[in-house]
């Protein structure tokens, strides 16, 4: 867990608001609240009211969806860099997904009137929401394209591979990052949903990958020790 100061160099460096001009970061961070949640705790259930942008400065997110026949059902795993909310700034609308706290997780959260606040002093504040929305969309068709892929052990691949990125989109923190082991809040029954695969048939993909060290599967959740290794598995069945 990072205190708020460390916790905001954080944001500025991966994500979308890292994507953003300096003084519109320095706006959204000066004007949020920055909280700590315990595991399983709903930061706003699909259809609540929506007030402002959240964003992940630590810990991990399963991202509710809702837009599905089976809906509601847990989307991704999103974790440091991910910000949301901007549905309930641009269109004024209930909130389409959830955010369910899979591990004790810190974020930050800028209300709808201090938006308005900012934008009235910064008009490029709206351009920036803006990205946010393309971030999202980009991430979203990606996702529906991984989830095309004839091959099962591709489907999954490309799905872990996705959720490894604190963002959808935007830029990532930069040196370093490539090898380092990242953990994904995901249980296997949540991931079997997720790629359109059975259990079993699961078990088998991910017992392969853990026999060639790409992966290690434990209770409710799946640490990928190599992406860069992970990545270039995923080029090879495909």
């Amino acid at each position: 867990m990072h205190d708020r100061k460390a916790g905001y160099a954080l944001l500025r460096q991966c994500g979308w608001l890292a994507a953003t001009p300096v003084e519109f970061q320095d706006e959204v961070l000066k004007n949020s609240s920055y909280y700590s949640f315990e595991k399983g705790r709903w930061i706003y259930r699909p259809d609540d009211a929506g007030d402002g942008l959240w964003g992940v400065v630590d810990g991990g997110l399963h991202v509710i969806f809702t837009q599905g026949v089976h809906a509601p059902r847990a989307g991704i795993f999103a974790s440091t860099g991910f910000w949301t909310g901007e549905g309930s700034v641009l269109a004024g609308e209930e909130r389409t997904i959830g955010l369910r706290t899979t591990r004790e997780t810190q974020m930050v959260h800028l209300p709808y009137r201090a938006f308005l606040a900012i934008a009235a002093r910064l008009p490029e504040a709206w351009r920036c929401v803006g990205l946010l929305t393309f971030y999202h969309m980009v991430g979203a068709l990606g996702l529906r394209e991984d989830l095309c892929l004839r091959d099962p052990e591709a489907r999954v691949i490309a799905s872990l591979c996705r959720m490894l990125k604190p963002h959808w989109g935007g830029p990532a923190i930069t040196g370093g990052f490539e090898n380092t082991p990242v953990t994904i809040d995901m249980s296997q029954s949540e991931l079997a949903d997720l790629c359109n695969v059975s259990r079993s048939l699961l078990a088998g993909i991910l017992a392969s990958l853990k026999q060639q060290g790409l992966i290690e599967p434990g209770y409710g959740s799946i640490t990928v020790l190599n992406p860069t290794q992970l990545e270039r598995r995923l080029t090879d069945v495909t």
